[in-house]
């Protein structure tokens, strides 16, 4: 089994915002993603989710600058 820890619990409301967020951030890289990017965005937006973030576009800025993006203007049509 992989590293990954299932110990945080969501609602659906927050559940939305996550998936809204992997989408946008995946649409945004025009994601030909490998394996290991996509699940670094996963990663971040579900770390981002556990301190309490809930905004898609927010939890979209965190998984992008935990791949190095900073700039996001060029990329974010949203």
């Amino acid at each position: 089994m992989s590293g990954i820890r299932h110990d945080a619990f969501f609602d659906e409301a927050t559940l939305a915002a996550m998936i809204v967020a992997y989408d946008l951030t995946c649409n945004s890289l025009s994601c030909d993603a490998t394996p290991a990017v996509r699940e670094t965005i996963g990663k971040q937006i579900i770390e981002a989710a556990k301190q309490g973030e809930r905004d898609p576009h927010v939890l979209l800025q965190s998984a992008l600058s935990s791949l190095g993006i900073e700039e996001t203007s060029s990329l974010l049509a949203v």
